[in-house]
């Protein structure tokens, strides 16, 4: 399989007096988040691959290979 292409909300928010990012996807509901924009979209990617593993089936709807296929 090629690479997934996903899109993804970012927004910063300030927690207390921390700042942290917020990545969203829209069409799955999954976020997550961190300190950093780089540690929030790491966070983000494995909490996909693991909504990935629990629904094996999404994966084509964000395939690379499917979408040029339209």
């Amino acid at each position: 399989m090629g690479k997934l292409s996903v899109n993804i909300s970012v927004r910063e928010e300030q927690m207390e007096k921390n700042k942290v990012f917020i990545v969203n996807n829209e069409e799955t509901g999954v976020a997550d988040f961190g300190d950093t924009l780089d540690e929030t979209i790491d966070n983000f990617k494995k909490s996909f691959n693991l909504y990935l593993s629990a629904y094996p089936d999404k994966k084509r709807i964000f395939s690379d290979d499917e979408k040029n296929l339209y």
